[in-house]
């Protein structure tokens, strides 16, 4: 099953109704796949707990689990949630455990690289470190899919649901999970029979509504080669955005290597050097993605 429909999965909390919002998600990482027909269980532990500078909220770091039948864990991802009440600080700190660090997909992938060789590399673009990408693909969620979703993954906070109490355009807010695969997707069109992803750092910065069009950029920090076979390990940035256009915007190098992605900071960003963007960034996505590389020219007749 597709890593952000997994990654979804594993970070819906269905008692997290006293939360205001999603802050982030971080070390997203699928140990093993999630096949069609298997029977998974979500865990949650209670990670750190913090105030805000204001002292009237907190954010609270929540390690989300995924673990199918066999007991193997499948996915495993760091979930920040803001809350509207102060909570005492702790000083408590859990040990890691081992089995969240452990990497089987990747390694499996990576053994195989001798067999995927042989069929043949799909990626028809060689990308380079300080590539910036506009994709073209723009999509949107509605309000009865949105819905949907959210009731399967047990979701069920009033501001995906409540249409009573609030505005479906302006009010209702779209996921966050959802948020982070319709930018992904937007983006992984360009990149070409990715294998495998894992998630470093996600930060919501705007709400998304029903509706909303979602596209996205992204900026190649890195790219290794060292990886057996033809394999590729590609680090990149990618930033969704809502209800624009951005062929033609100017986009800031200071968006693309900042690493306070936070609202307020993103927002002067925008404000001081790319107006246009004012508002309309919904997820600042860092992450790795292990392809086939191309390695060779192809001529397209």
């Amino acid at each position: 099953m597709p890593f952000s429909l997994v990654l979804f999965l594993a970070g819906a909390m269905s008692h997290e109704d006293a939360a205001k919002v999603q802050v982030g998600f971080g070390k997203c990482i699928y140990h093993w796949p999630v096949f069609a027909g298997d029977t998974v269980k979500k865990t949650f532990k209670v990670e750190r707990v913090r105030n805000t500078s204001d002292g009237n909220h907190s954010i609270i770091n929540f390690k989300c689990s995924l673990i199918n039948q066999r007991g193997r864990l499948c996915m495993s991802a760091d979930k920040r949630l803001l809350f509207e009440f102060p909570v005492p600080e702790s000083n408590v700190v859990i040990p890691p455990d081992g089995s969240e660090s452990s990497q089987l997909f990747r390694d499996h992938l990576l053994s195989k690289s001798q067999v995927m060789s042989g069929m043949g590399s799909q990626s028809l673009t060689p990308l380079h470190s300080g590539s910036l990408i506009l994709h073209t693909l723009a999509r949107s969620i509605t309000f009865a899919q949105s819905q949907q979703l959210a009731s399967l993954a047990r979701l069920t906070h009033e501001r995906h649901f409540d249409i009573r109490k609030y505005d479906v355009k302006t009010e209702i807010y779209v996921p966050a999970g959802l948020v982070l695969g319709l930018t992904v997707s937007a983006s992984n069109r360009d990149f070409h029979e990715s294998l495998h992803e894992e998630i470093v750092n996600v930060s919501y910065v705007h709400h998304l509504h029903p509706d909303d069009v979602v596209s996205a950029f992204s900026f190649i920090t890195d790219v290794d080669e060292n990886l057996p076979g033809d394999m590729e390990s590609i680090s990149v940035r990618t930033i969704g955005v809502k209800n624009t256009d951005i062929e033609g915007v100017d986009i800031p190098m200071e968006l693309l290597l900042t690493e306070k992605t936070y609202t307020k900071n993103v927002d002067h960003i925008c404000k001081s050097l790319c107006p246009k963007l004012i508002n309309k960034i919904i997820a600042v996505v860092d992450r790795k993605i292990i392809r086939q590389s191309n390695r060779r020219e192809i001529f397209l007749l």
